[in-house]
């Protein structure tokens, strides 16, 4: 399975990626509605994007009480909406806190590799800096996984710092 990988040092928060998401499965230009996600980390001055890693052991569908969260034979993690109730169980649940809920359907939604559209992805095909990839699935959730995880260590011990002066 081919998964996006995100090229943090390359993302310059142009937001590409969202506009193109939420108009792929929305048909509308609303970052609200994307499925990935451009985080901003002004005081350690870079950004990173964030979408579903598709874990192996996705806690969201673990917790969905519907079993409307699946992960299919590919290894993809998909929500069917026509189970999900609303119940955020699954937002709680992600370990990367990218799991989206689309308020006017009341359902619960995360990135689909744009499953619909052959090739890849329209976040990384609008992506003009090549801040993401799409990639086999072996190198990619490691990478992903190990980028978010430095990203983040790297801004909470900057806060710690900050606050024990």
């Amino acid at each position: 399975m081919k998964q996006i990988i995100v090229h943090q040092e390359k993302c310059t928060a142009c937001r590409d990626c969202e506009l193109a998401c939420s108009f792929s499965h929305e048909g509308v230009f609303n970052p609200a509605l994307s499925r990935i996600h451009v985080n901003d980390f002004y005081e350690e001055e870079f950004y990173l994007p964030m979408t579903c890693v598709h874990c192996a052991d996705a806690p969201c569908a673990t917790v969905c009480p519907t079993v409307a969260i699946s992960k299919e034979p590919d290894g993809q993690i998909l929500v069917h909406g026509e189970r999900c109730i609303g119940c955020k169980m699954c937002l709680l649940a992600c370990p990367f806190g990218v799991m989206g809920f689309h308020s006017q359907s009341g359902v619960a939604h995360n990135c689909d590799l744009c499953r619909h559209i052959p090739n890849s992805p329209q976040c990384v095909a609008f992506c003009v800096p090549k801040a993401l990839e799409y990639a086999e699935v072996e190198t990619a959730a490691t990478a992903q996984q190990k980028i978010y995880a430095a990203t983040i260590q790297k801004s909470l011990l900057a806060q710690a710092g900050q606050s024990a002066h």
